[in-house]
């Protein structure tokens, strides 16, 4: 096997920076972009006795690579959705103030407690909506707000033409600026592009 060995180190060198580019092209951090080209070439070390060659092994090697990406990413939202519990005693230890929803009647607010309550509605009323969307829509929408990837990288990830992309995103846009526009105003709905 140190035939082979010596095979994947040239194969790793050859490709490890275009990998490692792609993962930072996507919004990560080096270290994470590192992590993740890592395990793209232990998963690509592991299946290359399944490599057919039907395609060319930098096409099949950047598949994995997509695949590993898809998964982060839907990991990440997962994470997102779950959220976690916090005590207040202990953030009102840290020093850190207790939001107006949670205070009791009669207790004094900081000054912007309702501007901090409508931002609070108006981000639980935009995520209401986005997720009213149907699914393919609203993984266009998703890909490029919280992954802020182009439409070309949204219409590789979804294996959809970026023209859909494109059409998704526009639709969109109007669905939520119909839905949204008595939260937010005419003012607040965002430059487009």
């Amino acid at each position: 096997m140190p035939e082979f060995d010596d095979e994947f180190r040239c194969l790793f060198a050859r490709y490890f920076q275009p990998v490692f580019a792609f993962f930072l092209r996507r919004g990560f951090s080096r270290e994470e972009s590192r992590d993740l080209t890592q395990e793209t070439f232990l998963r690509v070390y592991r299946g290359i006795g399944r490599f057919r060659g039907d395609a060319s092994f930098q096409t099949w090697l950047f598949q994995i690579a997509t695949n590993i990406w898809r998964n982060e990413v839907r990991q990440r939202m997962a994470e997102k959705r779950e959220g976690f519990e916090v005590s207040l005693e202990a953030e009102m230890e840290k020093g850190h103030s207790v939001p107006a929803s949670h205070r009791l009647p009669g207790e004094s607010s900081p000054s912007g407690a309702l501007e901090g309550l409508l931002a609070s509605e108006r981000a639980r009323k935009m995520r209401e909506a986005v997720g009213a969307l149907p699914p393919q829509m609203r993984r266009c929408v998703l890909l490029r707000i919280e992954q802020n990837l182009k439409y070309r990288e949204i219409a590789s990830a979804m294996q959809i033409s970026i023209e859909t992309v494109k059409s998704q995103i526009s639709q969109a846009r109007d669905r939520l600026g119909m839905e949204l526009n008595r939260y937010f105003g005419p003012a607040d709905q965002g430059e487009r592009g």
